[in-house]
């Protein structure tokens, strides 16, 4: 594979199959959205992910929640980091393939800091945590990841609260 590119013809339906070590070197799985647009004369492919597209509204309903309760708060999906109010966590950082495969069984239960859990390739949380699907007409679009030193009722409260508006936002 030429690294400038692949030349591949157009069916009768104008569709065009993306090799598969490209599709494996960005992570594009079977039924993944993907942003097609034009620029000058060519046509550009871009992974999509709503979460990622109009993040501002999001950011503001997160960090005045983390500032509220005074939490981190991180909004991930099965590659990386969407938005993080936690120290040291920074937005496009890849999560660890071990955290990803091990995820179902974390969903909505509070996660002692003994767990030892590796979000983030080389940064382990010293405190507990909440994760908690981001859900849209059936559809898994994220998770919201909360870190205190204890997780409460009110602590879960405040990510449903926050889910729903994102769930809200992203419907519209």
């Amino acid at each position: 594979m030429k690294e400038t590119g692949v030349v591949r013809r157009l069916d009768e339906l104008g569709r065009v199959v993306i090799p598969k070590e490209i599709r494996k070197r960005l992570k594009i799985k079977n039924g993944d959205m993907v942003d097609i647009f034009t620029k000058d004369e060519f046509i550009i492919l871009q992974k999509y992910h709503p979460l990622k597209q109009d993040i501002l509204p999001i950011k503001s309903i997160l960090e005045a929640v983390s500032k509220q309760m005074n939490v981190g708060l991180l909004i991930f999906d099965d590659s990386s980091v969407i938005y993080s109010t936690v120290k040291g966590i920074k937005t496009g950082e890849m999560i660890s393939a071990d955290f990803i495969k091990r995820l179902p069984s974390f969903l909505e239960k509070e996660l002692s800091s003994r767990l030892d859990l590796e979000v983030i390739p080389g940064h382990k949380f010293e405190k507990d945590l909440y994760i908690e699907r981001i859900l849209v007409n059936y559809e898994t679009y994220g998770y919201i990841l909360v870190v205190d030193d204890m997780i409460t009722k009110k602590h879960k409260e405040s990510i449903e609260l926050v889910n729903e508006y994102m769930k809200h936002f992203l419907q519209n």
